[in-house]
This record gives C-alpha cells, structure tokens and sequence, in this order.
C-alpha cells in the first residue's frame, strides 16, 4: 500500500478539528438563509450528543438508526455516536407520502435487520413513523434529536480500527435491504484515496469548499461530501435535497455565492438542470469557480454531460470540470475518478459487438464516458463468469479489490461470501477498460436476453430520452418470460402530464426508436401515470420490482395525501407508539 491514513479512527479524526474555526458546515434554509457551524463546534456539539448516549447507556458497538433530514442534527447524530462507541445507520425520511405503506415497510426491515437499539429523528417525522417502528423487537428508545443535547460528560471510547464506523444501506433494487459494514479503517482509507488527488487545493479553496444537496443517508452526501470535509478539512454547504429538487437553480446559486470549487450529482441532476433552470435563475451567476463537477452513482447520459457544458458555458462554467468516476458503498465509495483537469472522455462503440460478442470496438451506436483510472491502492479487473481475467476491451464483471473494501454486510454471511472472494470484491456491474479506463455498460442481473444477445437495460432506457410525452428519468426495460416465445422486451414508463399527447402516438414513437436503434420491437409498452414506478431510497427506479408488481396487478400510481388521508396515517401512528410505549414497560418488567 502506497496510502495511510492519517487517523487509526474516525474518532481520532474528529478529535483533530478541536481547534478547527476556518472551516465548517454551513447549512441553507428554504428561504435562502445561511448558519454557518465551524468544525471545533460541530465538534461539541457532537461530543455532547455522545456524552448523552452514554449516559443513556448505550454500549460499545450498539447499532444507532438515524432518521432525518439535512441539518446540524444529522452531523450531531451520527458523529456523536460515533464519539460514543455506537455504530449508526442512517435511514431515509418518509419521502413519497402516497407510498408510505412500503415505506413503512422498509423501513421495520432495515432497523430489524441491523437489530436497531436506539433510533434518533425529530419530532415532525416522529409523528408519522410509528409503523415503521412497531414490533421491531430490538429497538428500546427512540430520541428526537433536540434531547440529546445535555450536560452529561462524554467518556473517550478506544475503538480498534477494523469496528463497524457506520452500516451503509444499500439503495438496492428489491424491498430487501442490505447493509454495508464500513468500517473505520475503510472509510479512513477512501478518503485519504480521495484526498490524495484534492491535495493542491490551498487553503482558500478549502474555505470556499464544496455544495452538497445529496442525501446524507446515501453514501455519496454521507462520505462523498459530509465526511471529506471533515477530514480534508474543507467547508462544506449543505442544501436539504428536496430544496434541490423543488429549484435546481437553488444549486447553482449556492455555488456561485460561496465560489465552492466542488460538488458532486448523479446524471440526472445535470439533466434537471437543463430542463428546468430559466436563463433568469442564472443571472449574475458565475460558474467559474467550480472545478470539479463529479457525476457518477447511476448511468452517465454523455448527451447531458454535453447540453450541460454548453448550456452553461455562458455562466462560466467549464466542461473540464465535468468528472465521471465510479464508485460503491462496499468499497467505501470512491474506485474511479477521470481526470478533473481534462473534458470527460466519451467514446461511440459498436453496439451489435458489445451486446453480440461483449467486445469493445469503435463504431457506432452506443456512446459510453470514460469513468476513469483506479484510485491509488485500488485494483480493478476485468472477469468472465468463470472469474478468469479478461483483456483490454472485453466487457465482464466488474472486480475490486484495497484497503477500503468492506469486510461485508451486517448479518448476512452467505451474502458475503458470495459478494467477496479471495479478498476481491464482485461489484455487480458490467465494464470493460479501454485505453486504460474503465467504461460501464449495466448491471449484471438487468441484463435482458433475447435470442441469445445481451441488452442492457440502459442502452434502451437512453433511446427513449427526448420522447415527447415521457418524464425525463422514468422509463425502465425490463425482460420479462412468455411460453412459447422466451424472453421478451417490456417498457414501462411514466407520462408526462404537462404534453398534451395521445398514449398512442408516444408508443408508436417509442417503438419506432428502440426498433432503429437496436432492432427489437417490444413486445409490449406500458404507459403509467406520474410516480407510478418504484424508486430506491436514492431515486433509482427499481426495474425488476417493477417488473414483478406490473405483472401482480399492483404497479399503480401512489395515492394522493389528501388532509383527511394524512390524519388517518398520522392516526394509525400515534395507535403504534402506544403499542411500542407499552411493549416497552412491559419487557422492563
């Protein structure tokens, strides 16, 4: 190994920023309005958070579900149980109203799964979620995050470095959720991975930092924002995602206010910008600052990374700062970056070769960006399903192996061994290298099989970008069995309501595309109603739950929450508080 870390522990990590007043996390509200919270504060505030676990009598190792939104009381929770000796898991807050039943869910899943015995929200959320905590036997206290500030004194807790930091909940394509152990030399070694390519920012551009409008339950805000800032250290300005999703000029502004040289979006914000930001959201803006635009957790649309650079272009924004890289929870995160210092590198490759032969040849049909170069001490290969290494331009699975890959998933041992073999990592996903970096091309179980020739569902769902009629994102290709006939392609996909278009002619253009891109007529397409497919807590659509609840008749739209609807659920709450209020004194007894 080349790298080492400069802490054995996150806690150790932490501790440094005691004195630590130039940089901090500042936090936006809806309106616009700044709070600044310097690292040496959040350090405090954290310390006191862990003083009042302790004294709560939380142990060594006890798992901590958090359930919050974007706020100084997310940076409170989890990093005060981390000072404490508790291992947190952070959990989505109830998102989609209309689906809080899968939610709920969910939900009693992942705190089930991790043997939750403490859970940390606030009190708005509180209000909602008690059938998402009743009868999950291990859970004994759950907090609102405004108690645990008190006076109780925080006790050092020496943790070795290979304990559980936090459990990472994959975002998943199934209701069965599984969760990542990242431990505390895992996540020490990706970040120093990190970090040795963001050393040559001075300290101005440290203080100038970074805007995150992630998610802090999703590895990418969690580490890729949240704990890089921490440990680099840089300031970081932290918008609530939905504040994002609402205006995503929001983003943009804020980057421009504070001169932040770092921010990193999955492909589709790139795309919401392009359709939503108006010319005037952007006057007196100036991009120029931005430095490295980071896109990756999903597949990358290289048309958008192109809309999106010139479009801006006249705001100041450079297309060298657009930097694809690839990256998974069970590796920490981070296991490629392209050059942040060269324009994205995209590639067209014969389409009938990958998906005939799986070989990477120049041609045309399927434009794919370059998701770069291995991170130091990170080794990625190239295998077939017999786990033999392949050459240079031929596509297999995705292998990984270094420092910062994780040692499993929590309570799940058949899981793990098959997912890590002989110290490598089996990531999933589908690439080849070509000219030394590496290219994405799916994932292996969506892939669709029809006459023998391999689909990705991607090169498909990216035929029908543009469709007029269809949400920008919400389509899927899935391939679902027939007897008699095998395998046959279904598109599913979400109208959108603001085209006044018939059902018909959006079909005939979506099998009119798919047809001259790859030759293949559906066998069938499904025109839904907005918010109809299911998403991962990350906004990934679900494909083969998608699937399988279209084909069970239970792929329909959510229900709207209407006032009377909203009482009902939070009716149907407070019943299971009582139950969970109860079930507690009597296990005290």
């Amino acid at each position: 190994m080349t790298l080492q870390p400069k802490w054995q522990t996150m806690c150790e990590a932490l501790l440094h920023l005691e004195n630590c007043t130039r940089y901090g996390a500042r936090f936006i509200t809806r309106s616009g309005n700044p709070t600044l919270y310097p690292y040496h504060e959040v350090l405090q505030r954290a310390q006191a958070v862990a003083g009042t676990l302790q004294y709560q009598r939380l142990a060594v190792g006890d798992r901590v579900a958090i359930i919050l939104p974007t706020s100084i009381q997310f940076l409170d929770a989890f990093l005060g149980t981390q000072l404490a000796g508790g291992i947190p898991a952070a959990l989505y807050p109830p998102l989609r109203l209309g689906r809080l039943t899968e939610y709920f869910t969910r939900t009693r899943r992942m705190l089930t799964k991790i043997g939750a015995r403490f859970l940390i929200t606030e009190s708005r959320i509180r209000k909602l979620i008690g059938p998402a905590i009743a009868g999950v036997p291990s859970l004994e206290r759950v907090f609102d995050a405004e108690e645990l500030h008190t006076s109780a004194s925080w006790n050092l807790v020496k943790l070795h470095p290979d304990t559980p930091a936090f459990l990472q909940f994959s975002s998943g394509t199934t209701l069965e959720p599984k969760a990542v152990i990242v431990s505390h030399a895992s996540l020490l070694y990706n970040l120093e991975m990190m970090d040795s390519l963001l050393h040559h920012f001075d300290d101005t551009a440290a203080e100038q930092g970074g805007v995150c409008w992630l998610p802090l339950y999703h590895d990418m805000g969690l580490v890729g924002c949240m704990f890089v800032g921490l440990y680099h250290p840089g300031t970081v300005t932290y918008l609530g995602p939905e504040l994002f999703l609402a205006k995503p000029s929001m983003w943009l502004q804020t980057l421009a206010r504070y001169r932040a040289v770092i921010s990193p979006a999955p492909n589709f914000a790139y795309g919401l910008c392009l359709a939503k930001i108006k010319d005037a959201e952007m006057e007196g803006i100036d991009l120029s600052n931005w430095q490295i635009a980071f896109n990756g957790a999903e597949p990358i649309d290289t048309g958008v990374l192109h809309r999106f650079a010139e479009r801006f272009a006249r705001w100041g924004f450079r297309p060298e700062a657009l930097t694809p890289v690839y990256g998974l929870a069970e590796a920490g995160l981070a296991v490629t970056f392209s050059d942040p210092w060269s324009p994205p590198k995209v590639s067209e490759f014969d389409r009938q070769s990958l998906s005939e032969r799986g070989e990477a040849i120049l041609g045309t049909g399927r434009s794919l960006p370059a998701v770069g170069r291995p991170l130091p001490d990170m080794r990625v290969e190239i295998r077939d399903k017999h786990d033999r290494r392949l050459d240079q331009g031929k596509v297999g699975r995705i292998m990984i192996q270094g420092p910062s890959i994780t040692m499993g998933y929590y309570n799940e041992p058949e899981l793990t061994a098959q997912t890590i073999r002989h110290g490598w990592l089996d990531t999933g996903d589908l690439g080849f290298f070509y000219q030394g970096e590496l290219y994405i091309t799916g994932r292996e179980k969506d892939l669709i099989i029809i006459r023998g020739r391999n689909y990705a569902p991607q090169e498909i769902e990216e035929l029908l970008a543009g469709v007029q009629g269809l949400r920008v994102g919400c389509a899927v290709a899935v391939g679902h069995w027939k007897d008699g006939l095998g395998e046959q392609l279904l598109i599913l996909a979400e109208r959108d309501i603001r085209v006044n278009r018939p059902r018909e002619e959006i079909v005939t253009e979506i099998q009119e595309r798919i047809l001259s891109g790859i030759s293949l007529v559906p066998d069938r397409v499904e025109i839904l109603e907005p918010g109809t497919l299911p998403r991962t807590s990350s906004g990934k659509l679900r494909r083969w739950d998608a699937l399988h609840m279209f084909l069970s008749g239970r792929l329909i739209p959510p229900k709207k929450m209407g006032m009377l609807k909203l009482v009902k659920e939070l009716g149907k709450s407070q019943i299971a508080w009582v139950y969970f209020r109860v079930r507690g004194k009597l296990l005290k007894h």
